[in-house]
């Protein structure tokens, strides 16, 4: 795509622009004026990334490229010499991770993400500094991390790259000084929202996410673009970083044995999965996005599909995961259904049903047209009659089939967020999820480790009471088990 372009716009390179920082890295310049070159593999999420920039008014040009491949590196910068003439600054992001302990990554998973991350960050790095010391200028950004700084269990092979990525970038930062007008920098960030972990390959039976505290996706491209305007050897982001730092090189004993632990509770979630390479072998385009389900990002600005106009919408009121919604830490009850998923969704979608299952509600008043899609409410009764508490139950998320978030409301109680996943389990079965902690109320001031022992018995009787309802319902009606995803 193409808008009118000026001759003083700077020609961008942005490599791994379909995701995460590269693609708020994408934004940043495109509303500072830059003429683009997107690069990275998924084509799908490329041409994405496009209109986003293009709809800011950037002039773009998409490459898709393997940065594992130097003949393609090569081709990319190829191609934007030939469409804009020169490249002013390269920004490098493309990165891939794997969440395992070292001998339980397999060596090709293992190898793939040391060879996007070194060989790729090497690969870029070459191309641009030949072709900016033909140029005589340019400015060349690429994306270290704090685990570039500092080592952690089940991140084996992605802290490896980026130590050897830190390791290059000083390199190359000192060969530099020889060329006027060529600068190196490194942008060094901490756990950030972005899809990454959601994306990585995992061997470790527990779903990865960023420990806290979690920096959004701009913060860092913001830090990018600095770095292009004010070239300086490295820029952390991220407030943690110096204090992990510190305690890393100056109290090793203490890192050490604090380490693991705070790695299972803030770096592993409580959700079960089964062994995978994610997107480190090939990308995975439906799971690209600018941001990932973490941290708060506030008032976002949507725009209706009817007519186009602006509408401003709290987080929660969109099919998406927010950080309020995270309960790490918070017990994870399974059991097993004799039944398809299918068949639990069904189930899980009939709103009239829910005291059927619920513990603690006795009846309901009403259920939202849509249920159980995001926003709508099952107008319910808590309690036993004639003591009973009028309030509602409304859904924060809903992956049909798979997950759905909701918000139980029985005030002057409080207020409790529920997830429950489905995974298939078996040939017809399925394995149910359930978690649960109080958000607001009385219950919160009690501490979760108090509080957790109380509410686990009641959500183990809840998922009883389904799958006796779900495994009866199949018996008698199995044509509910056609009912769509």
């Amino acid at each position: 795509m193409t808008s009118q372009a000026s001759s003083h716009r700077r020609v961008v390179v942005v490599i791994g622009a379909s995701s995460g920082i590269g693609r708020a890295a994408a934004h940043a310049f495109a509303r500072d004026g830059a003429a683009l070159v997107l690069a990275a593999r998924s084509v799908v999420s490329l041409a994405e990334a496009e209109q986003e920039c293009f709809e800011l008014g950037a002039e773009t040009l998409v490459v898709p490229t393997d940065v594992v491949d130097g003949s393609a590196v090569e081709a990319l910068f190829a191609a934007a010499i030939e469409r804009f003439g020169g490249v002013d600054v390269v920004v490098h992001t493309a990165a891939v991770v794997a969440y395992g302990r070292f001998v339980d990554i397999p060596a090709d998973v293992f190898d793939k993400v040391m060879a996007t991350n070194l060989t790729g960050t090497a690969n870029v790095s070459r191309s641009a500094l030949r072709l900016f010391e033909s140029q005589g200028r340019g400015d060349l950004v690429l994306l270290g991390s704090l685990l570039g700084k500092i080592a952690v269990p089940f991140m084996g092979a992605y802290v490896t790259s980026k130590w050897s990525v830190h390791g290059l970038a000083r390199v190359v930062q000192l060969e530099a000084r020889r060329l006027p007008g060529v600068n190196v920098s490194l942008v060094s960030p901490g756990s950030v929202n972005t899809p990454a972990y959601l994306q990585a390959a995992n061997y470790t039976g527990w779903q990865g996410r960023p420990p806290p505290p979690v920096d959004q996706p701009e913060k860092v491209a913001g830090a990018i673009l600095r770095a292009a305007d004010r070239p300086r050897r490295e820029r952390s982001v991220g407030l943690a970083n110096p204090f992990a730092v510190f305690g890393f090189r100056a109290l090793p004993t203490v890192f050490d044995a604090l380490v693991s632990p705070l790695m299972r509770v803030g770096g592993l979630s409580r959700y079960r999965i089964a062994p995978h390479a994610g997107n480190v072998m090939s990308p995975i385009p439906a799971g690209d996005a600018e941001h990932g389900p973490w941290g708060a990002v506030g008032l976002r600005t949507r725009r209706r599909a009817a007519d186009d106009q602006p509408q401003l919408v709290l987080d929660g009121g969109s099919n998406e995961m927010d950080d309020t919604w995270d309960l790490a830490g918070s017990a994870v009850v399974t059991r097993h259904i004799d039944a398809p998923p299918t068949a639990v969704w069904a189930v899980l979608s009939d709103g009239w049903v829910y005291p059927t299952w619920v513990v603690g509600a006795s009846r309901v008043r009403g259920v939202d047209p849509g249920w159980p899609e995001v926003g709508s409410r099952v107008h319910h009764s808590f309690g036993i009659w004639p003591a009973v508490i009028s309030d509602t139950t409304e859904v924060l998320y809903s992956d049909p089939g798979r997950e759905l978030v909701l918000k139980a409301r029985g005030w002057p109680a409080g207020e409790a967020n529920v997830r429950l996943v489905l995974a298939p389990d078996g040939a017809t079965g399925t394995q149910v999820s359930i978690e649960e902690d109080v958000v607001a109320g009385p219950g919160g001031l009690m501490p979760r480790v108090l509080r957790q022992p109380i509410i686990v018995p009641r959500n183990k009787e809840a998922l009883r009471r389904l799958s006796y309802l779900v495994e009866g319902r199949y018996r008698d009606e199995p044509q509910n088990s056609d009912a769509p995803h």
